[in-house]
């Protein structure tokens, strides 16, 4: 999806937020009430990522607690939006990482290290999440085999990769959670002609600016923005 597609977007999905939001919250509360946690009282974001569907954050050093999901595959008004249990698979298998950090984990369950280790798998047992580690189509609606997904052995070369990228995707959201422009700042958008930046969202991953283009205030996102002012740079080379 390209950058006018998710502009179209973006204020049909903005409004899809709250009833999203409160999907989630409920969906949580009632697991909060089943295992005795405070989960639909952490902080959810959304944001515009065509690459991951949703992540939980821990309290780790200067990161915030926080769910994370976004709106180009849980918002209602995209052209192909997943489907009800896909979607509620998607916000289980996050519960499910919530649970690793803040509840007792059984020893005989901490056997596979990893995300979306022994320990993970087990608590999408107890949720009924899918307990794989990457969405796939109606993949919610088939049996799940929580068993056969326990004994299968570790693969440290597999457990290597996976950490890889873990942490390649840590130093990618640092660098995309740096600020890069100033309140006051004049921007050029591609469709929206000269604005000014008058607040800044620094979030785990990305910085949301909120730009005034005349009477209208859009919220754009950091990241999409340098890369369209790229695009017009070279244009005019």
């Amino acid at each position: 999806m390209d950058w006018k597609e998710i502009e179209k977007l973006r204020p049909l999905l903005e409004k899809d937020e709250q009833v999203i939001l409160a999907d989630i919250r409920a969906t949580y509360r009632k697991l909060d009430e089943k295992f005795h946690l405070h989960g639909a009282e952490v902080p959810i974001t959304f944001g515009y990522e065509e690459n991951v569907l949703g992540s939980y954050t821990p309290k780790n050093g200067s990161s915030m607690e926080h769910f994370h999901f976004s709106l180009l595959f849980v918002g209602y008004s995209v052209a192909n939006p997943l489907k009800r249990s896909d979607r509620l698979d998607l916000y289980l298998h996050e519960y499910a990482h919530y649970m690793q950090y803040n509840m007792k984990i059984p020893k005989e369950y901490t056997f596979k290290p990893g995300i979306h280790g022994s320990a993970w798998i087990w608590c999408c047992s107890l949720v009924g999440a899918v307990p794989t580690p990457y969405y796939k189509v109606g993949e919610s609606l088939m049996k799940k085999d929580y068993e056969k997904k326990l004994r299968n052995p570790i693969n440290d070369r597999y457990v290597s990769l996976k950490d890889t990228r873990r942490r390649e995707k840590e130093y990618q959201d640092k660098k995309n959670s740096t600020i890069m422009f100033q309140a006051g700042e004049t921007i050029r958008h591609p469709a929206f002609g000269e604005g000014t930046v008058e607040q800044i969202e620094q979030l785990t991953g990305s910085v949301r600016l909120h730009v005034r283009f005349g009477e209208e205030i859009k919220r754009i996102d950091q990241q999409w923005l340098l890369k369209a002012m790229r695009k017009m740079e070279q244009t005019k080379g």
